[in-house]
């Protein structure tokens, strides 16, 4: 995959990559926004390992020709869609387009392991930025089915019908 002539290899997120992502955040607020209720700043790394491999999860890495890690995202089922959470795109490189990247390959990936009615994911309403990248991707907010999880009241919940 390419853009602007770079090129990228998404691959299964290793130990390495995942504790990796932990240095892009510097705050409570930070990591507990990213990774929800469970996130804690600071946080020991077998901790933030456990949390992030936990089984129902698939994560993946997008890293350059140098093998730099520039982007992490997971999938997992909720509610018969591909659910995508935890994205976030290295500090360093941010606004080059990445984030699309990201998830279009999240969802090739997540489309290819099972049938699903569509995509999903949270995003917080005042993540301007986020917001207008999945929008972009063609995600529409919807109510979400159920009582919002513990953390999500100022969420935004997303789909992208297949």
């Amino acid at each position: 995959m390419h853009i602007s002539g770079e090129s990228f290899e998404f691959v299964v997120s290793s130990v390495q990559h995942k504790l990796a992502v932990k240095t892009w955040f510097n705050s409570n607020a930070e990591i507990y926004t990213w990774g929800g209720p469970n996130m804690v700043y600071p946080m020991a790394d077998d901790i933030f390992q456990a949390l992030l491999s936990a089984p129902h999860l698939s994560s993946y890495s997008l890293l350059n020709d140098e093998q730099q890690l520039l982007a992490f995202g997971q999938h997992y089922m909720r509610l018969g869609r591909h659910h995508l959470g935890r994205l976030a795109v290295n500090p360093g490189v941010r606004g080059r387009g990445l984030a699309k990247v990201l998830i279009e390959q999240l969802l090739s990936k997540a489309k290819n392991t099972e049938s699903a009615i569509g995509a999903s994911l949270f995003v917080f309403a005042d993540n301007q930025v986020a917001l207008q990248c999945y929008q972009s991707l063609g995600f529409q907010a919807v109510p979400y089915p159920e009582v919002m999880p513990g953390n999500m009241q100022n969420c935004l919940y997303m789909v992208l019908n297949y």
